[in-house]
């Protein structure tokens, strides 16, 4: 007869109180349970007389679980959070539930609060995860959870938070290994864990975490203000949600209020009562206010962070103009935290039922926003209209309220742009320059409801619905994209493209003459500049040295390309715009053939020939650059070197003959070492 020898062991850990044991403990195998239970409590239950029935009703019971294919939590044996995706293995990396995930658990009610994911495997999310930590109040639950790849762009700032919570080994696990981490904002870690892995292993082993928390008193008044009966719909969303900064702070908080103390925007001439007048409430007395209409469009994905349409509310509630403006929140589907916050704030929303996947998805919201906006607002002749994950200059409403009047002016403009694809601190610099050219709406436009009427009976269509019109756009953005790892743009193009942009941070900017603007005027500009601009007699052997600029100087520069069309065939635009540390993807801003740059201080002139017009002003006549396959290789390089500027990351892999860095010293940790080493765990 055989026998069975079964032995159980229990992992005490005590993270508070001086007279208790303390233990620092990881996974060694696959599948182990880890729950670590306070001996101070144990004591006074059994001195209380408490049975432990009444103990643990209260205690919140939270277990994190992570494999190759899934992360969940459980609050109390309920499935309150969960993400899935495909394995990942050396050959495969960027599954949908890599990253760090960040849930807060309200320690009272024991409701999950906030749920995000940042896919840290790729540059820039580590900026969006370090202020997200930093959002959460004080007192809060918070589960850290990081997911095979987590480490790989996890960058200096976000490591510093993650150990500031109290961490002791979110800065030290390596690629492939799992994490998670237990604590209190503010207060101390209750449990953290992680598994390691050998060369031989990828990922690291699964890993269970179990964690009992003490239970807050739900009925707890958090801050002072909470009493207030005007703050009722403030203090309850605070309780339900987290991650929203001092919009839930008790000190300095942030209220919607605030809008209502702004500076008044004034119309700067007779032409301006054009501008999207809406007789709101206030005016129905008489009043003459002028209104602007602001359309912000909230796409709810599987990785919207809501943070950022909050942030985007609080700096429009903060600017010249704010009152002024009446502002809808296109929701695309029924996301109740998107609904809460937008009562909060005031402001308001309209649902819409989710159309089609990804781009067809956004294309189809952004239609029906156009629609609801002006439907909405019967009074609106223009609309503004945003994405949620920018950032706004503070005269971005000022900016809008200048150019509005060139829609009415010029036929020949369709759209005024709040970006610009230029605007990088070596080539724009003048916030007051106006320029336009035959591009797109994107990242903060307004139009009017004529053309959003002509656009939506012919939606994405074959061809092109500009039909030769124009946008307007400002040499130095009014907006900043800030996202990153969305539908469009991923964490690569937001660290190498978009966070080296620069926008504007002065509240009052008085634009050149909007009037100088329309299509007749601009080419006379245009011209004058062309004519008195200095030219090359050869192209430069070291282009991208940019010797071949003067800095600031009060002459312009025009260089004449090969270019047969706005495509770019023989890459003569791309060539100079990688050399010049611009956008260099496309012709995205170009008007009759013509690029626009001011390369530190100095106007530079891109002039494709023949195609563009004002070829006739090249003093060389046929004479035009067009680059070579070693032009455009050694740009190319030299364009590398400029965007590789990522900090190595020295975790990627763990030395063979060294053991894992962790600072353990828990006794099965010694006994099993032998194991470890072997087994890789």
């Amino acid at each position: 007869m055989g026998y069975v020898l079964l032995v159980t062991v229990t992992l005490v850990t005590v993270t508070e109180g001086a007279e208790l044991l303390s233990m620092r403990w990881r996974n060694i195998g696959r599948g182990h349970n880890y729950k670590p239970y306070n001996l101070a409590t144990h004591n006074r239950i059994r001195g209380n007389g408490v049975t432990f029935t009444e103990a643990i009703s209260r205690h919140l019971h939270l277990s994190v679980s992570i494999n190759t294919t899934c992360v969940t939590l459980k609050i109390d044996d309920q499935l309150v959070y969960e993400g899935t995706g495909e394995a990942v293995n050396t050959g495969r990396y960027g599954a949908l539930h890599s990253g760090v995930h960040v849930l807060v658990v309200h320690g009272g009610r024991g409701n999950l609060m906030m749920a995000r994911q940042f896919l840290t495997y790729q540059p820039a999310e580590h900026a969006r995860l370090k202020d997200c930590v930093a959002s959460v109040q004080h007192g809060r639950v918070i589960v850290l959870v990081g997911v095979p790849e987590w480490v790989m762009f996890l960058g200096r700032g976000a490591e510093e938070t993650l150990t500031s919570l109290g961490s002791r080994w979110a800065a030290k696990a390596t690629q492939g290994e799992v994490w998670a981490w237990v604590g209190v904002v503010g207060g101390k870690t209750l449990a953290e864990a992680t598994t390691t892995r050998g060369l031989e292993r990828y990922p690291s082993s699964d890993l269970h975490l179990d964690v009992y928390v003490a239970k807050t008193d739900p009925g707890q008044v958090r801050c002072p203000w909470y009493t207030r009966p005007r703050m009722y719909r403030q203090a309850t969303f605070c309780e339900r949600y987290e991650g929203y900064g001092d919009l839930c702070t008790c000190n300095d908080t942030f209220f919607p209020e605030t809008r209502r103390l702004q500076l008044t925007l004034t119309p700067l001439s007779s032409l301006f009562t054009g501008i999207l007048i809406y007789p709101g409430a206030d005016t129905r007395g008489g009043g003459d206010c002028l209104q602007a209409l602001l359309l912000i469009q909230n796409y709810v994905l599987n990785l919207l962070v809501l943070g950022v349409l909050d942030r985007l509310l609080r700096q429009l509630f903060t600017m010249a103009g704010a009152w002024q403006t009446e502002v809808l929140v296109v929701v695309d589907g029924a996301h109740q935290e998107t609904l809460a916050l937008v009562e909060v704030m005031g402001v308001s929303v309209v649902i819409h039922r989710p159309e089609g996947f990804h781009n067809n998805r956004i294309n189809a919201n952004v239609k029906f926003a156009l629609d609801s906006v002006f439907r909405r607002f019967a009074g609106a002749h223009k609309a503004i209209v945003l994405e949620d994950d920018l950032l706004l200059s503070p005269d971005l409403l000022r900016y809008f309220h200048q150019v509005s009047p060139l829609l009415d002016l010029d036929p020949s403009v369709y759209c005024v742009n709040a970006y610009s694809s230029n605007s990088f601190a070596d080539t724009a610099s003048d916030p007051q320059v106006l320029l336009r050219a035959r591009t797109y709406p994107m990242y903060g436009w307004m139009i009017t409801r004529a053309y959003s009427s002509e656009v939506i009976q012919k939606w994405v269509p074959p061809g092109d619905l500009r039909k030769g019109r124009d946008v307007v756009f400002p040499e130095v953005s009014r907006t900043f994209h800030s996202g990153s790892a969305g539908v469009h743009v991923t964490g690569f193009e937001q660290e190498v493209f978009f966070n080296r942009m620069i926008y504007n941070h002065l509240p009052h900017v008085d634009l050149m003459d909007v009037n100088q603007m329309i299509r007749d005027r601009y080419d006379e500009r245009l011209t004058r500049d062309l004519k008195v601009a200095k030219t090359l007699d050869t192209l430069p052997r070291d282009l991208c040295a940019m010797t071949w600029v003067t800095r600031n100087s009060s002459r312009p520069l025009a260089l004449y390309l090969h270019a047969e069309d706005n495509n770019d065939k023989y890459h003569s635009f791309k060539l100079f715009l990688m050399c010049l540390r611009t956008y260099d993807e496309s012709t995205r801003e170009i008007y009759k053939g013509v690029i626009r740059v001011r390369w530190r201080g100095t106007l530079v002139y891109l002039v494709g020939c023949p195609f563009s017009p004002f070829c006739i002003h090249n003093p060389r006549k046929n004479m035009v650059f067009k680059p070579s396959m070693g032009d455009l290789q050694a740009a190319g390089q030299a364009r590398d070197e400029w965007e590789l500027t990522f900090r190595p990351n020295p975790r990627l892999a763990r030395h063979p003959d060294l053991t894992p860095d962790l600072d353990l010293n828990n006794f099965l940790t010694r006994q099993a070492e032998t194991t470890t080493r072997s087994s890789g765990t």
